[in-house]
């Protein structure tokens, strides 16, 4: 036992007060004369026997109101386990959890709210000299440092929710850096104010240090259930003016209760385009479209949306993306070469979404091959030094090139060109028969072309073709394989661009391939993926980054990041890598939405900011499982507390001064004081 006022107990020297008063007045006796005292021999030693005993008891009883009385104001406690050392007062750091998951409510109002007015109980529990530290999920430096009690809980009462969600690990760290940096004469203390996710927050990665004083304060929620948008993608690689898309939208519901007719809105640069609803089973997930059709060309900010309360966060998906008018895809082939620009001519002419054009080597305007999206060497046996270059900065660029070999090629001056583009090689024509025996259906080239791939399916067949070799280490990516592991078409994707190479030619009659109806679906998908195929989506964080196609940009050129809704303007960082110019938000960028990237007056790309879905699943610890997880970490610096405000108060003055009894001192000072009275009314009548 221990006391909280020790100098209270020099007052135990006032119990020497009864003792001389009973010594100096009970001692004293009178005489009152009497006429015959012969009866009152036998009684009187008995009399005098009983009233010594009596003025004792009264002593006692005096005496010991007196003592617990003095108790009372020194204020006893037992110690709440070791937390009580002697110490010149306290430092106090208390984590506030104001991740999105505190948006929910309990009977008490919403979570946040709930768990600033516990750190302000908490913070009241203290002395008024005592120090105090807020942290929070943003991790701000300015609340790196101790403070006031009356600053504490005006920054407290300032806190709102934020994107930024902690693990356990990364919280307990940052308590104890701050904390253990501080005067080390001070008691120190911590505290976590959660709901406790399970995702965030796992009790076994718990890592107590010693020299604190942990307490959980656990909050509850009404209710665990929440339904959001998980991710978004279109089923087609290319959006063109005047097709139909389907966007595809994954909706998870983390209840416990079927939802049905949710609706479901798509809006682009701020006008609705399609409305739908959906229905999802408790605790699954669900795939639904929206379709709708483009009518003009340009960037596109998307956003798709459900209506869920009272976590709303995640109720917004927002993507960016450009719609192109038609494909500029140019063949260079030679003027006798009719058969295999044919072929050629009989895909892309049909189609209105590309503006395809056949040009000989000696037509070929080299200051415009940078306005195209694919340029076809369509079995050319020779390729000038010129187009070599203009190749290569067109793949820098962005642009794709489709290489077709000819019957007669000159394989150093095709090598040249395949090394420069960093696209392998070419080796001696073979002649000898093979077939294609597979498809890469993971590839995004035939990725959902097919609804199921045949065992026995007819694939084309040659009779001579150049063996493509690639080094290790380089990007090939086999689209077409031949029997014995040959490539029959590879892409390469090491610059910004993408190369096909082929190892056949289209008109040679020693294959099947250009009149095969894989031939069709090929030459359509190449011509898709060279398109604006981005969609420009990420996540809000310190890690956030996007890219985009190079182009080149003058040094006293800014981008800049703005959603002027908010009014929100940040210059980002940003790096040329792989023919891309790779770009990182950082920090500041913290509301989500759909900005526009701008070099001065230019929209260049439309990005889509989305809060990170970790928050969304609200299933948290009980208090059960959190007391489980405690105990088996087998500490005892490591208290769990309710979130219950008449509750928590008690269980913080006990744990800080553990179980007080002044209280009971001053009952039982008033009992035997109400003793006392009792034997001084009632002994003299019993003894008479």
């Amino acid at each position: 036992m221990e006391f909280l006022y020790p100098n209270f107990l020099y007052a135990l020297a006032a119990l020497t007060v009864p003792i001389i008063i009973h010594l100096f007045n009970f001692r004293r006796f009178k005489k009152i004369p009497f006429t015959n005292v012969r009866f009152l021999k036998e009684i009187k030693i008995q009399t005098q026997s009983q009233n010594r005993l009596r003025h004792l008891i009264i002593l006692l009883m005096r005496l010991l109101a007196l003592f617990f009385l003095i108790l009372a104001f020194a204020q006893p406690f037992i110690p709440f386990g070791e937390s009580e050392k002697k110490d010149s007062g306290k430092a106090i750091s208390i984590f506030i959890d104001n991740s999105f998951s505190m948006n929910g409510e309990n009977e008490d109002g919403p979570l946040l709210e709930v768990a600033k007015n516990r750190a302000i109980e908490i913070a009241m529990a203290f002395g008024p000299t005592d120090r105090f530290q807020l942290l929070s999920q943003d991790f701000l430096g300015e609340n790196q440092r101790f403070i006031s009690r009356t600053e504490f809980i005006d920054n407290v009462s300032q806190l709102d929710l934020t994107s930024k969600s902690r693990s356990l690990e990364s919280v307990l760290e940052r308590q104890k850096d701050l904390i253990t940096n501080t005067d080390p004469s001070l008691g120190k203390e911590a505290f976590i104010i959660s709901d406790f996710q399970v995702s965030q927050f796992q009790i076994e990665k718990f890592s107590a240090d010693t020299s604190l004083n942990y307490s959980l304060v656990k909050l509850e929620r009404n209710s665990p259930s929440n339904l959001y948008i998980d991710s978004v993608w279109f089923d087609t690689p290319v959006r063109r003016v005047g097709r139909n898309e389907r966007l595809l939208v994954r909706i998870v519901n983390t209840g416990s209760e079927d939802v049905e007719n949710v609706p479901l809105t798509l809006s682009i640069n701020g006008r609705q385009k399609a409305l739908g609803s959906f229905a999802v089973n408790s605790k699954s997930t669900v795939d639904t479209a929206l379709t709708y059709l483009h009518e003009n060309a340009g960037l596109k900010k998307a956003t798709v949306s459900i209506d869920d309360y009272p976590i709303d966060y995640d109720d917004n998906y927002y993507l960016g993306y450009n719609v192109s008018e038609d494909l500029q895809i140019l063949s260079i082939t030679n003027t006798s070469n009719r058969e295999g620009s044919s072929y050629l001519n009989s895909v892309y002419e049909a189609d209105s979404s590309y503006a395809y054009q056949a040009l000989s080597l000696s037509e070929i305007n080299y200051g415009n091959l940078q306005k195209n999206d694919l340029i076809i060497l369509n079995e050319l046996e020779l390729i000038p030094g010129g187009l070599r270059q203009e190749l290569s900065s067109f793949v820098e660029n962005g642009g794709s090139v489709w290489i077709i070999p000819s019957n007669e090629v000159d394989l150093g001056n095709y090598n040249i060109l395949l090394g420069e583009l960093k696209a392998g090689a070419m080796l001696d024509a073979r002649e000898e028969q093979n077939k294609v025996k597979s498809i890469n259906g993971e590839s995004e080239m035939y990725r959902d072309i097919f609804e199921s791939v045949p065992k026995n399916l007819d694939l084309p067949v040659t009779e001579k073709y150049y063996p493509l070799f690639s080094s290790l280490g380089s990007t090939e990516e086999y689209l077409l394989q031949m029997q014995g592991g040959k490539s029959f078409l590879s892409g390469y994707s090491e610059n910004g661009g993408t190369v096909y190479v082929q190892a056949v030619p289209l008109s040679a009659e020693e294959n099947n391939f250009a009149r095969h109806a894989i031939f069709v679906a090929t030459a359509l998908r190449i011509a898709e993926l060279s398109g604006d195929t981005d969609i420009w989506t990420t996540q809000i964080g310190e890690e956030a980054r996007f890219d985009i196609p190079y182009f080149k940009v003058k040094n006293e050129d800014v981008f800049h990041l703005n959603l002027k809704s908010d009014e929100v303007d940040i210059i980002p960082a940003f790096q040329v890598s792989d023919g891309r110019i790779l770009f990182y938000s950082g920090p500041d960028l913290d509301l989500s939405g759909a900005y526009d990237l701008t070099i001065g007056d230019s929209s260049i790309a439309a990005i889509g900011f989305n809060y990170e879905r970790k928050e969304s699943d609200l299933q948290s610890y009980t208090n059960e499982e959190l007391a489980d997880g405690i105990s088996s970490l087998g500490v005892s610096n490591v208290s769990l507390f309710t979130g219950d405000s008449e509750t928590l108060s008690k269980q913080v003055q006990q744990k800080l001064r553990g179980t007080e009894l002044w209280k009971i001192c001053l009952i039982l000072a008033l009992v035997f004081l109400l003793l006392e009275s009792i034997i001084l009314r009632f002994g003299k009548r019993s003894i008479s």
